[in-house]
């Protein structure tokens, strides 16, 4: 089998982070005997560079397309993908196509982003096959646009075990990262976008610390199109004290950001899974998110996290304070219970699953 992988997402050297999911499952494609082609983009910039490198993407999605033959279109990402597949679609009108829809695909995290929505439903339309990274976002898009396509659930690739695990010592994680050894953390990992909700970690912060002040360390790893935003925000709430601010890390350093955490905070407006979220699981931390898409699949409020409504930092307050009054041993019994949930995850397990999405009865 011969497949085209296209993608505006990709990890380069410079964003080890950027879209590694896509290049995850292009791994598990090949381990699995079949041929990935792929026409992909690396993070840019600058708008100007953005601009010629959506333009000769597009172009060579269509080109590609016309001249050469795929038994499937491999979609990552409908809404910056969509216009030349749909494009491609109507000279070519038997090509295959498999979607792999994410968050702001389906729920815009911002005005921009509701231009593509035409496009997105179109290209569902027209997929021979959806791909949702979890049962929440599945059940999203098929009532959103009245879908009767075959809808199959794969988890971005699952979590790499032999990446994320927890090593039991949080002293020489945070040792690692230059954090006290000796000082508790709570964390968030996520780039610093518009709906990302990271105003919302650093003014839940801002009040829980204002109101009754801990003995715990706060922990942003992170870049992005805000990030001056973000460190305007931190002057202005005064939160050089009590927050670190690092840079978005390749996978292999989170794996110390996770174990040196106690919780993971995932303020998201929007998550058709939160992969992080299982990652910082896997690492013994429990997952204190949104109420959003994918997280609803995996957070069991009191048991392996707890939940908080979109947007509402008074909750989210609360809940980060209900974690830190946790005892020590209901601690314990929560970062276990993350660990577990996690296994369900492991990329060995999801390993499984993708292939036999390209590999149905009728290819048989």
């Amino acid at each position: 089998m011969k497949i085209l992988l296209i993608s505006n997402m990709y990890p380069s050297e410079q964003f080890p982070s950027y879209g590694v999911f896509v290049q995850n499952t292009e791994k598990i494609l090949v381990q699995h005997g079949i041929q990935v082609d792929k026409i992909v983009m690396q993070k840019k910039t600058s708008k100007l560079s953005k601009l010629f490198s959506y333009a000769s993407h597009y172009a060579n999605v269509v080109l590609r397309g016309l001249t050469k033959n795929y038994d499937y279109l491999y979609v990552h990402y409908a809404s910056h993908n969509a216009l030349p597949v749909l494009i491609l679609k109507k000279f070519r009108r038997n090509i295959k196509v498999i979607t792999n829809i994410h968050g702001s695909d389906v729920v815009p995290k911002d005005p921009n982003d509701k231009q593509f929505e035409s496009n997105v439903e179109q290209l569902l339309q027209l997929s021979n096959k959806i791909i949702s990274p979890s049962m929440a976002y599945e059940k999203l898009i098929r009532n959103k646009y009245n879908l009767t396509n075959s809808i199959y659930v794969f988890p971005s690739g699952g979590v790499d075990p032999h990446i994320f695990y927890s090593y039991n010592n949080k002293e020489e994680a945070k040792k690692k990262l230059n954090l006290n050894p000796d000082q508790k953390v709570i964390g968030c990992v996520s780039r610093i976008d518009s709906g990302k909700g990271w105003e919302y970690f650093l003014q839940a912060i801002s009040l829980l610390e204002n109101d009754t002040p801990t003995s715990y360390h706060y922990l942003y790893v992170g870049s992005g199109v805000e990030e001056e935003k973000f460190k305007d925000m931190m002057v202005k709430l005064n939160l050089h004290s009590k927050v670190t601010h690092l840079p978005a890390l390749p996978q292999p350093e989170l794996v110390h950001v996770y174990n040196a955490i106690d919780a993971f905070v995932f303020p998201s407006k929007a998550e058709s899974l939160g992969l992080v979220g299982l990652e910082a699981m896997a690492c013994g931390a429990p997952v204190i998110g949104s109420k959003v898409g994918g997280l609803q699949d995996y957070i069991q409020p009191g048991k392996n996290g707890l939940f908080f409504e979109k947007g509402d930092i008074n909750e989210l307050v609360s809940q980060i304070r209900s974690f830190i009054n946790l005892s020590d041993e209901e601690k314990i019994r929560m970062a276990l219970a993350s660990i577990e949930t996690a296994k369900e995850y492991d990329l060995n397990k999801a390993s499984n699953i993708l292939p036999t999405i390209f590999f149905d009865e009728v290819e048989k």
